[in-house]
């Protein structure tokens, strides 16, 4: 929450003198008091980029940044796909020949190096420690107890 709190604080002043310079800060600012709409719009699509930048980080967090990436590329992978299937687009070879490559490009991120050195070993990093309490009560270590965003 706070990364995107900061990131959109950051960006602030450097968007908004430009707007109230050029006018259209108050052109806009007109043009939502004549159609009441665009607030529901604006409000659905503020809390859309919420979701999904949320998302995104939490996806970092719980998986990694490779992990992250591969999703969010299989995810414009498909949606190029649908909105061909969908609109009826001409699909040129260009078109084929670059789902075939990022297809081919997952699969093989997908598939595990058998001749990586330490394979099938589980490193001290990925094992969970748990200890017990004299109670009898198990707690998780400090890296369960962390935030995931």
């Amino acid at each position: 929450m706070e990364m995107l709190f900061c990131s959109t604080v950051v960006g602030l002043p450097f968007l908004v003198p430009p707007m109230v310079l050029t006018g259209e800060l108050f052109k806009a600012w007109h043009s939502c008091y004549e159609h009441p709409y665009v607030y529901g719009v604006l409000v659905f699509e503020a809390a859309a980029t919420f979701v999904g930048q949320v998302s995104v980080l939490s996806l970092v967090a719980l998986f990694g940044a490779a992990t992250t990436a591969m999703i969010t590329t299989a995810r414009k992978a498909v949606t190029l796909l649908l909105s061909y299937i969908l609109f009826t687009k001409p699909l040129t070879e260009q078109h084929g020949s670059g789902l075939i490559l990022i297809a081919m490009g997952l699969i093989l991120k997908m598939v595990p190096a058998h001749n990586a050195p330490g394979y099938g070993q589980k490193s001290d990093m990925t094992l969970k420690q748990v200890k017990l309490h004299p109670k009898g009560q198990k707690s998780v270590d400090l890296e369960e107890k962390r935030p995931l965003v």
